[in-house]
C-alpha cells in the first residue's frame, strides 16, 4: 500500500514537472554586431552611470502566450538584465565610459513594453515582437533632469509556427531597433553634450 501511494506522488511530480517545462524559454538579447558607432559618439566621450532598469510592466512573470496552448513565454534571462545590457554595449561602442559611482551623466531606464504576441494565420504564424523603453538624462553632477523620452522597438514577421529563430529573432530585432532610435537621437545626444565633463 505504500509502495503504491509513493508511485502516485511520483506519477504527480512527474506530471508537474513536465507540464512546468510547457512553456517557452527564449534567450532574448542584444545581437552580436548590433552595434556600431551611431550620432551618439559625435559626443566627448563621458563616464556614464546607467541605473539598474526598473520594469513598469503588469505582468512581469512572461513576455506573451504560445498561440497553440497559451502556456507562457519566457525570456532565459530577467529582462530589467537584457535591456540593461543593451544600454551598456551601444553607450561603450559609441565612446562612453560606463562608471559606478559618480559620472557625467546618469542613464535611467524603465521597461514599459516587452512582448511578443503570436497570431495563428492559415497555416502559418504572424510574430509581432514589441519593446518599448522610458529613458532619463540627467546631469551626473547636479542631478538634473536633461531629457525625458521614450523609444519603441517593433518587429513583425510571418513563418512557420515551429520556425526555430522566429521567436527569438523578432524580439532581438524589437530591441535592436528600439536602442538603435536611442542611439540616433538628435536631442538625447545635444543632452548628452550639456552634460559636465
Amino acid at each position: 500500500m505504500i509502495r503504491r501511494g509513493l508511485t502516485i506522488v511520483a506519477c504527480v511530480v512527474a506530471v508537474a514537472a513536465f507540464t512546468g517545462c510547457a512553456r517557452r524559454t527564449i534567450d532574448v538579447g542584444y545581437p552580436e554586431g548590433a552595434s556600431s558607432p551611431a550620432l551618439l559618439a559625435s559626443v566627448s566621450a563621458r563616464r556614464v552611470v546607467v541605473t539598474a532598469v526598473g520594469d513598469r510592466r503588469a505582468d512581469t512573470s512572461r513576455i506573451g502566450l504560445r498561440p497553440d496552448d497559451g502556456k507562457p513565454i519566457v525570456s532565459a534571462r530577467p529582462v530589467t538584465d537584457v535591456v540593461r545590457d543593451a544600454l551598456v554595449l551601444e553607450l561603450g561602442r559609441n565612446g562612453h565610459e560606463i562608471v559606478r559611482g559618480r559620472g557625467d551623466a546618469i542613464v535611467a531606464a524603465d521597461i514599459e513594453d516587452f512582448s511578443l504576441d503570436t497570431v495563428p494565420a492559415g497555416g502559418t504564424t504572424r510574430f509581432v515582437g514589441r519593446v518599448a523603453l522610458a529613458l532619463v538624462l540627467a546631469d551626473g553632477q547636479t542631478g538634473e533632469r536633461l531629457l525625458v523620452r521614450r523609444y519603441v522597438g517593433i518587429r513583425r514577421r510571418t513563418a512557420e509556427a515551429d520556425a526555430k529563430d522566429a521567436w527569438r529573432e523578432v524580439m532581438d530585432t524589437a530591441l535592436t531597433r528600439a536602442i538603435h532610435d536611442l542611439a540616433t537621437d538628435p536631442d538625447l545626444v545635444t543632452a548628452l553634450g550639456r552634460t559636465a565633463l
